[in-house]
């Protein structure tokens, strides 16, 4: 409880530290600027990865684990791909609410957590494990499509307006930019997911002797995300289509994808 409590407060102060770094003005070439403000960035991931680690070993419960890890997860990988694109450090801003939410969601499931004896151990079935975490990719992926493609929205928006927000302008990457961001994610978004659904499947395959049963609420609309994300792609190397388009393909697919993965609390009632 004590070590869960300091663990906390150290998240706290990362957290805090990562906001206020955000806000500073960081050019591509401004080696000092972007250097503190992804030095931030991996503190609080390795705070996260040590706050996971610390409920794994209390047996808390598996949606307060699901949550912790998928934190961390989102933070590294947010992490090593604003080394490589600096279009994702611009948009720094907008991945702050993004992690805010997962935050305080992470936090309120964790209170009135007690030891569960049913509690799943996430590292005892190699099938299991590489599940979760093409899993959690899975939605990584698909949320920093959703956030690129809200970049070319609002971009896209501001720009036809006759008085706009300069600031606000300069502050998101290039539309050309961000759409092939978009795309690309989702290509690693549809891999992912499919070693999700096929690492799913194997599991249950070893630990369960009906077959139906695997597919449940959870696994069909991962498996209509997979199939939308697909004929998506075909159809827009085949006739193409607009960004607005893809914005909506996304958010929908994204909003499938949080009902498939935190939604089962819902279903429960």
């Amino acid at each position: 409880m004590t070590s869960n409590f300091y663990t906390e407060i150290l998240t706290l102060i990362c957290f805090l530290l990562f906001l206020i770094t955000s806000f500073v003005n960081i050019n591509n070439k401004e080696f000092l600027n972007k250097f503190v403000y992804l030095s931030s960035l991996l503190l609080i991931s390795i705070v996260n990865l040590i706050y996971y680690q610390n409920i794994s070993s209390q047996s808390a419960s598996y949606l307060s684990q699901i949550t912790a890890l998928l934190l961390a997860i989102l933070l590294f990988s947010y992490f090593i791909i604003s080394i490589f694109y600096f279009e994702f450090v611009r948009l720094r801003l907008i991945f702050i609410p993004f992690f805010i939410v997962l935050v305080l969601f992470r936090y309120l499931t964790s209170l009135g957590t007690e030891s569960n004896s049913n509690t799943l151990d996430l590292f005892k079935n190699r099938y299991l494990l590489f599940h979760i975490f093409s899993s959690l990719f899975a939605y990584s992926m698909l949320t920093i499509c959703a956030i690129s493609s809200f970049s070319v929205f609002i971009k896209s928006f501001f720009i036809k307006r006759i008085k706009f927000n300069p600031i606000l302008i300069n502050l998101l990457p290039s539309l050309h930019q961000s759409e092939i961001l978009t795309i690309r994610f989702l290509y690693l978004t549809m891999f992912f997911l499919f070693s999700s659904i096929l690492s799913g499947l194997l599991f249950h395959i070893t630990e369960y002797k009906y077959f139906y049963s695997f597919f449940n609420y959870k696994v069909s609309l991962s498996i209509f995300s997979f199939f939308l994300i697909i004929l998506f792609l075909i159809y827009r190397i085949i006739k193409g289509c607009s960004s607005f388009t893809t914005f909506k393909l996304v958010l929908l697919s994204y909003l499938f994808i949080n009902i498939a993965y935190f939604g089962i609390k819902i279903f429960e009632l």
